[in-house]
């Protein structure tokens, strides 16, 4: 049986009078790929957040593989464990301007892993090539597409090792031509059984990915299931709103 990764318990959050998470349970088990689907300001990218403390939940508990914490028991040092054992993907990339392709996934290594120079550099070089970014080492974000900065900054988490790698919409910001150049790396990183939470609103993508599929609507995960299932015989009402109206804007075929 596979080992849990993630386990989120009744997680609230509250952003002043706006209540964005209610009560959210989701678990990951370890080699896992999850998709988070549903509508826009269903709370996924809060929850993402939630894991690795870049927002603070307001009540619940959290496990990442061997570290567990409690939202009204956050300190530096929660915060320090958490992270160093996830890595994030952002929608808009957060490399750093001043820094080349090779410095972006090495920086983490050498002030938070303390790895020498040559060490990280090393590791910096086998995650690029990973995902064909190599050849880009020496290069700036600014002579990147937007492809190649998602490329660089998914080597950039793979070059971490954390329990998981969270994904927050990792297309969203492409165009559309380059959305496939990064999902077919993530598809390549799934094959490897790398721990994935990935929120994303690409249907296709999450149906051919994911081992398992969350769907989210108004702070509460309603159903999860395996892809097939979930496509071809949702549950929940309110998760076959959703599919519905996404088959009606998209040809969609089982």
């Amino acid at each position: 049986m596979s080992e849990v990764m993630i386990e989120m318990k009744n997680i609230q959050k509250r952003f002043k009078n706006n209540h964005v998470l209610k009560g959210v349970d989701l678990t990951v088990n370890e080699g896992e790929t999850v998709a988070l689907l549903g509508s826009s300001g269903s709370g996924k990218s809060t929850l993402l957040r939630c894991i690795n403390l870049l927002e603070i939940p307001d009540e619940g508990d959290v496990r990442i593989n061997d570290f567990s914490f409690s939202a009204d028991k956050i300190n530096k040092h929660v915060k320090l464990e958490a992270r160093r054992r996830t890595a994030m993907v952002f929608q808009n990339f957060g490399l750093f301007a001043n820094k080349t392709a090779l410095e972006n996934v090495t920086e983490a290594l050498i002030t938070v892993r303390k790895k020498s120079k040559a060490e990280a550099n090393e590791i910096g070089r086998k995650y690029l090539d990973k995902v064909g970014m190599l050849g880009a080492a020496n290069q700036y974000p600014s002579t990147l597409s937007g492809g190649q900065k998602q490329r660089v900054a998914i080597s950039r988490a793979l070059a971490l090792d954390p329990k998981i790698i969270l994904f927050d919409e990792p297309t969203s910001a492409l165009d559309p031509e380059l959305v496939q150049e990064v999902q077919r790396v993530i598809r390549k990183v799934a094959e490897e059984k790398v721990t994935m939470l990935i929120v994303t609103h690409e249907m296709d993508f999450a149906r051919d990915v994911a081992d398992k599929v969350a769907f989210m609507s108004e702070g509460q995960i309603l159903e999860t299931a395996s892809p097939t299932e979930f496509f071809t015989n949702p549950k929940n009402e309110r998760t076959q709103k959703f599919l519905e109206r996404y088959m009606q804007r998209f040809t969609y075929t089982i």
